[in-house]
């Protein structure tokens, strides 16, 4: 039966030393069985990853309760992805080991990518729009100009009218490096980091700017596992969500809240500030391409496309997360909340 099993099964001393491992977990990782026993954690996941996996052990020791762990392995030119939950196993009131239990996450996470790629094509003809609204924006102000200049014989007007095409250039070009950042937001391949620490690690970052503007952001955490993120994608969400919260504090005082919390099957990062909040009319748009309230789109001087919260959406699900408004929190100012799921059983 434990051989059979089509689920991968491996059995660790507390040393994280193998001692049993079965056929469907050996596929998996494409190894020996023999040879991986007695082998530590180590023999099984890329060096790179090797530190966050020894902490998650440990946490899954210490509060003696499972673990979710994903990564990739590259197998040639093809990546395969993997979950583990690390579970410990209890002899009395004691640890006595752990269990990996192993799934091959390779087809749903391809079939995901797959339909991703769908719906960016899908919206397609809502982003042509968009470009093309802006651009028409941008070339008719300096048509305008220019037509102008030509009916008259004038210095200081065609020192404006120079002005005014080097200002619609800046923007376009402005205009395309969004677009280049929109279609291709991914990062370079980094080790993956505990979520926690990324979020205590944004926000001491950026507490002292904030406060030299009157603004304050805190931090709340519960009890919440170890999770593993990219960090250079969660850190650019926060990113955006701060910069939204900013642009609608428009230099007031203001406060920012994070929440980190989790139950048995999600975990939560709430993202909370005091400004003026989002119009009732408008919230079924704030995901859309090119949406926005403030900027040069949204009748402002700023130059705000309204991509920010269009790419957060991509990156949260590049990350197993899903970003969401959220109306009920959102009575004083604004509130999103990225959850993402924790697996407690296997299946």
């Amino acid at each position: 039966m434990y051989d059979q099993a089509s689920v991968g099964i491996i059995v660790m001393d507390t040393g994280f030393r193998i001692q049993t491992i079965n056929d469907a977990a050996a596929n998996l990782f494409g190894i020996d069985k023999e040879q991986a026993c007695d082998q530590t954690v180590d023999f099984l996941v890329p060096e790179k990853r090797r530190f966050l996996t020894h902490r998650l052990l440990d946490r899954a020791v210490s509060l003696s309760r499972p673990v979710e762990y994903r990564f990739h392995r590259n197998e040639g030119k093809r990546k395969k992805y993997l979950s583990i939950l690390v579970d410990p196993i209890r002899k009395g009131d004691e640890v006595d080991g752990v269990c990996f239990w192993v799934r091959d996450l390779t087809r749903r996470i391809e079939l995901e990518k797959r339909l991703a790629e769908i719906e960016k094509l899908a919206s397609m003809g809502q982003l042509a729009g968009g470009v093309a609204h802006h651009f028409n924006n941008i070339f008719g102000g300096i048509v305008t100009a220019v037509d102008h200049a030509l009916n008259l014989d004038d210095i200081m007007t065609y020192r404006r009218t120079l002005n005014t095409i080097q200002d619609g250039i800046d923007k376009a070009v402005g205009l395309t490096r969004k677009l280049l950042d929109f279609s291709t937001p991914d990062l370079p391949e980094q080790n993956m980091s505990d979520l926690t620490e990324v979020v205590i690690n944004f926000v001491e970052n950026v507490e002292k700017r904030l406060s030299v503007l009157g603004q304050r952001i805190d931090l709340e955490i519960r009890n919440v596992p170890i999770y593993a993120v990219h960090p250079g994608k969660l850190r650019q969400i926060l990113d955006i969500l701060l910069a939204n919260s900013e642009q609608a504090f428009a230099g007031q005082k203001g406060w920012i809240k994070i929440t980190l919390d989790a139950d048995n099957k999600m975990l939560r990062l709430t993202f909370q500030d005091n400004g003026p909040g989002i119009a009732a009319q408008y919230v079924d748009r704030i995901f859309d391409p090119f949406f926005t309230t403030y900027g040069s789109m949204g009748g402002g001087g700023e130059g705000n496309v309204g991509l920010g919260l269009t790419v957060a959406h991509r990156l949260a699900e590049d990350i197993n997360g899903n970003l969401e408004y959220s109306p009920e929190n959102s009575q004083i100012g604004t509130c999103f909340i990225i959850t993402f799921p924790l697996t407690l059983s296997p299946k």
